[in-house]
């Protein structure tokens, strides 16, 4: 599930994921540990009619099975996800759009965002956020996942790629819980709660990938 990165990047993972496309639900399911966290946050957040926005959607996965009166959005690079997503939920509304750029205004404003298992590809982790923010109602729930740099030698360090091993041409970030905060707060965004937690195995390397898992508000005006 993917937003993407800079023009260059965005096209080598919108082609790595065209072709992964019909393989990612059945050959992930079992690596992703972050699923059963996302279900909770949706069953607390979601209430009848509400909107959700999935960023980095691939196929849809995570928020298909919501209520049928739920409006979704979904957000990725990968045309092929999108297509996936749309057949998995075909009520749904899925649009091929880098989460790096605002979201059009004209697709309003929402309730639920859920952004997990796409922001290994943020180069700029404070600009995303404060995309998303832009696009929440008053009010509104996150729920955002970014891979944690525990090596960071002073607090606060910017973005580094986490690994040499991944995509040709494709750099891969993580953010030390310092930077991941002080990019929440300058996006305009209240921390309700963090969890460093197990995300998904990068199977072909044999590590565990292990992310900052925060639920954040968006401040309705004067609290």
């Amino acid at each position: 599930m993917h937003g993407g990165t800079g023009p260059d990047e965005s096209e080598a993972i919108a082609l790595y994921y065209d072709d992964f496309a019909p393989h990612y639900v059945p050959g992930w399911r079992s690596l992703e540990h972050y699923g059963p966290l996302v279900a909770d946050f949706l069953l607390r957040s979601v209430t009848p009619e509400c909107r959700v926005l999935d960023v980095g959607c691939g196929p849809g996965q995570l928020t298909r099975n919501l209520a049928p009166d739920v409006s979704v959005t979904g957000i990725d690079v990968s045309p092929r996800m999108l297509e996936a997503a749309s057949a998995g939920r075909p009520r749904g509304r899925y649009e091929q759009h880098d989460f790096h750029d605002p979201l059009p205004v004209g697709w309003g404003r929402f309730d639920v965002v859920v952004a997990v298992g796409c922001l290994e590809f943020c180069r700029d982790l404070t600009g995303t956020l404060r995309n998303l923010s832009d696009a929440c109602a008053p009010g509104a729930r996150l729920l955002v996942g970014v891979v944690e740099d525990r090596t960071a030698r002073e607090p606060g360090s910017s973005r580094r790629a986490f690994s040499e091993d991944g995509l040709p041409g494709v750099d891969m970030h993580c953010y030390d819980a310092t930077a991941q905060l002080g990019a929440v707060t300058a996006a305009g965004l209240s921390p309700w709660s963090y969890r460093f937690i197990p995300a998904w195995r990068h199977d072909e390397y044999s590590y565990v990938v292990q992310y900052g898992l925060w639920e954040l508000r968006k401040d309705r005006p004067g609290t």
